[in-house]
């Protein structure tokens, strides 16, 4: 076998030494593919031995003769030689010169056509090289990084703050016009949407331009789809080249600092012009949008934006996430579910530390954003589609939670096996335990509950004027109580057009009267006759004004009644017309809640089922009710959605009547069923079983 004779490193290579808490590491540019490789202080050690003479036994030799604290045998540089000519690290001949050189080419056609690359959920293009711009016009912004621009940059931002500080309820109200109520507008959302785009534009200009400025080449510069929503990005990775800490630091800071200097000028125009001119409406749109999304996405560090990679330079800490998962995963695998597993790394104390906090975290982070989106996109598939759309629904999520959490599902599939199965003993136990339970689901019956909301009300009887009438008389005191004595008389009323009517009436009755007397004296029967007939008339006219004003006088229905209404006084003399409203009895002693129970829900309930409320007002007291109808009120395609179910509340004794007006939860019993029922209820409920068909 030939012996392997490795030529040196390339010399277009960018080679950069960094120290990070006393342990040095080298970081090599590789140009053709803008791409970085880390090595430690061995291995690097090793490559600047590469020299197209040696072998690799020489090699060995040679390196293990010169160092004091490293050591490398043949296998270890074997696997360095082949990873350095895998990367293209090594002085390459002609031929390979030209194969490379195609190879580029190749590679900057494909981004012409706007190649992707990445995974479904982050699909990146590259769009241009802004290097050569950057590196015109870096020379003649460099004063916004002296000390003095960075001062006056704070104060704008300080002063544009405390403005719209003062400006808080104009800041709600325009707030609520363009992203509240502005929700069916399609125009103004693609506006909003084009205006991110741009501050995000800057903001990554913002990344480059302070990249350049620190030493750093900025090469690619594009757009991708970070879980289907589209994003700018710029390639700032010569970042990693610089020597000084603080500068990776300003480069993943600038472009959050280049968006608040744009919500600072925003801020100062939106002072100055209504949001309903298109100016102040831009103004404000990017005031609030790169204020947002500085403060509660770049900087957060639980997610791989601006705040991540500064959190891990003030750390020096690379991989920071990855490691931190990897390590906070095999720390559950190993102290709580007590798995045999390997360590993925060796960490230092300090590491362990870091990577327990920071993964928790994480961990906790994305359980509660993840939870959210399911909950919030499974109530909405819900809503709209129904039964297959959940099931789908869910099939997707499963795709996506199991691609995030790798390779948990067969840890926990290894550790059932493992706790439950993996001896007679606790095969026993695990029978034992799952018969338990069979017994539990079949003969434990507990009720039906049924939980929902409402107002406490009372039966309402309206009183409306007869006639058009003045009040005379109101039969009810300050406290609204009803007057028993001396007469259960609630109002009088009287109406002068009525009392009008009746005296012409009786004039006119009289008058015939007289009539008659004057036709019997002559004996003249035809105009008797005549006369009877006008004042049987008469008479009923008279009985229907009588029976009127008898109307006048207003007496309550039989019960406990309160007014609802004005005042005594204030009722006095009042003019109401005909069919106007008076006042409102309310029944002083009955109570009942209308609650609305989903159509999943309303076939466990029937009349009769009693319950408890429990006032928003009076948590203390505790009311028991009992349904006395159950009517539909929604129904969608002839289906009905939504029921009012009515639950009387039961008198008790030392218990005040229960205050109209207040909202309560409500808390229904059906039949007791057995617990497997309960649970295929539940599941049934949430998977919308009931649109199956």
């Amino acid at each position: 076998m030939e012996a392997i004779v490795p030529p040196p490193l390339r010399l277009d290579l960018k080679i950069r030494e960094l120290v990070q808490r006393g342990k040095t590491t080298y970081v090599i540019k590789e140009p053709d593919k803008q791409e970085y490789y880390h090595f430690d202080q061995a291995q690097y050690q090793m490559l600047i031995l590469f020299d197209n003479k040696k072998t690799l036994e020489q090699l060995v030799e040679t390196f293990n003769q010169q160092s004091q604290q490293y050591e490398f045998d043949l296998e270890a540089l074997q696997d360095i030689y082949d990873s350095c000519k895998d990367l293209h690290l090594l002085k390459r001949s002609r031929q390979e010169e030209t194969a490379a050189l195609l190879e580029r080419n190749r590679e900057e056609r494909r981004k012409k056509i706007l190649q992707a690359k990445g995974s479904l959920l982050f699909l990146r293009f590259h769009l241009v090289d802004p290097n050569a711009f950057f590196d015109r016009i870096i020379d003649r912004i460099r004063f916004l990084w002296t000390p003095t621009a960075v001062r006056w940059q704070i104060s704008l931002v300080a002063v544009a703050f405390v403005l719209v500080l003062f400006q808080g309820e104009r800041f709600l109200q325009d707030f609520n016009r363009i992203y509240l109520s502005n929700q069916g507008n399609l125009g103004g959302l693609l506006a909003i949407w084009f205006i991110a785009l741009g501050a995000i534009a800057l903001h990554e200009c913002g990344h480059g331009l302070t990249c350049k400025h620190f030493g750093g080449d900025v090469h690619d510069m594009g757009f991708l789809f970070l879980a289907f929503q589209p994003c700018l990005y710029c390639n700032v990775n010569d970042a990693w080249l610089f020597e000084h800490k603080r500068h990776k630091i300003y480069v993943a800071l600038a472009g959050v600092w280049v968006e608040l200097l744009l919500a600072a000028l925003a801020a100062l125009l939106w002072l100055l012009i209504d949001i309903s001119n298109p100016l102040g409406f831009v103004a404000f749109v990017l005031m609030t949008i790169s204020t947002a999304s500085s403060l509660f996405i770049n900087l957060n560090p639980l997610l791989k934006f601006d705040g991540y990679y500064i959190l891990t330079d003030m750390l020096e800490m690379e991989n920071l996430r990855q490691n931190s998962t990897a390590w906070f995963s095999w720390s559950i695998k190993r102290h709580i579910l007590r798995l045999d597993t390997e360590p993925p790394l060796s960490p230092s104390p300090r590491e362990k530390r870091i990577y327990l906090i920071y993964g928790g975290l994480v961990a906790l982070y994305m359980t509660i954003i993840l939870s959210a989106i399911g909950i919030i996109g499974y109530g909405l598939v819900s809503r709209e589609f129904g039964f297959f759309a959940n099931l789908g629904f869910i099939y997707l999520f499963y795709l996506l939670m199991k691609k995030l959490t790798g390779s948990w599902g067969e840890t926990l599939v290894h550790w059932h096996k493992t706790f439950f199965w993996s001896s007679s003993k606790r095969q026993k136990r695990t029978l034992g335990g799952l018969l338990l339970i069979l017994l539990v689901l079949i003969f434990w019956q507990p009720q039906m509950r049924i939980r929902s909301h409402g107002i406490i009300e009372s039966t309402r009887v309206t009183l409306y004027a007869p006639q058009n009438a003045f009040v005379t008389y109101v039969g009810y005191d300050q406290q609204r109580q009803l007057a028993t004595m001396p007469t259960p008389l609630l109002l009088s009323l009287s109406s002068p057009e009525l009392n009008l009517t009746r005296e012409a009436y009786l004039a006119e009755q009289a008058a015939l009267r007289l009539q008659q007397t004057i036709a019997l004296s002559e004996k003249e029967q035809a105009k008797n006759r005549q006369l009877l007939i006008q004042l049987a008339l008469i008479q009923d006219k008279l009985a229907q004004v009588d029976h009127q004003l008898r109307q006048l006088d207003i007496y309550p229905p039989p019960g406990h009644w309160q007014v609802e209404g004005m005042p005594p006084q204030a009722l006095q003399g009042r003019f109401f017309e005909q069919n106007g409203e008076i006042l409102t009895l309310v029944d002083a002693t009955e109570r009942y809640i209308d609650v609305i129970v989903d159509q999943r829900d309303v076939y466990l309930l029937q009349t009769g089922n009693v319950g408890r409320i429990k006032l928003t007002g009076s948590p203390a007291e505790i009311y028991q009710g009992k349904i006395t109808t159950i009517s539909p009120v929604a129904t969608l395609e002839d289906v009905e959605q939504s029921f009012k179910v009515r639950m009387q509340l039961l008198p008790t004794e030392n218990v005040h009547p229960a205050p109209l007006g207040l909202s309560g939860d409500a808390l229904i019993f059906g039949e007791h069923q057995p617990l497997w029922r309960h649970i295929f209820h539940e599941i049934r409920k949430i998977l919308r079983a009931d649109l199956w068909l």
